[in-house]
């Protein structure tokens, strides 16, 4: 069973605040004592990941197929451009006997690859360093709505 933020946060605090032992927050909360533990030093689950990518002799003939028609699309205007759907058929029509679930787990992955990460930058402020305010606009003049 995976905890929830709620459910480390009250094991978080019974452990460092409230200084309970790992057993008695197993047994209260009902959960195992390595999964407490996993909560206290905030480890995040770690799902197996395959070590050497799968052989696809289905699709690899075509990935390079896949992979021009995919850089033609980059180019053509938005409206214009190939769905995943319109590529299948274009490749099943040459021959591809796989899946068109194989072709959107491709056409996934490179997008991920291909796609810039969105970057932000966190705000934080010192206590009484900075204040935000909105501004709104009545008869003319801007004041603060209270």
């Amino acid at each position: 069973m995976r905890l929830d933020e709620e459910a480390k946060e009250r094991i978080r605090r019974s452990y460092y605040l409230d200084r309970k032992s790992m057993r008695q927050i197993a047994r209260e909360e009902g959960y195992s004592r390595p999964t407490i533990e996993k909560a206290i030093t905030n480890q995040l689950h770690n799902p197996s990941r395959l070590t050497r990518s799968k052989p696809s002799p289905i699709f690899g003939p075509y990935k390079e197929r896949g992979e021009a028609l995919l850089h033609q699309n980059d180019q053509m205007p938005r409206k214009q451009r190939y769905t995943v759907h319109r590529i299948f058929e274009v490749i099943q029509a040459e021959g591809y006997q796989g899946s068109e679930s194989r072709l959107r787990q491709y056409v996934a992955t490179r997008r991920s690859a291909t796609q810039i990460p969105e970057v932000f930058l966190p705000l934080e402020f010192e206590p009484g360093q900075d204040a935000q305010c909105d501004w709104v606009r009545r008869g003319g003049a801007y004041e603060i709505p209270v």
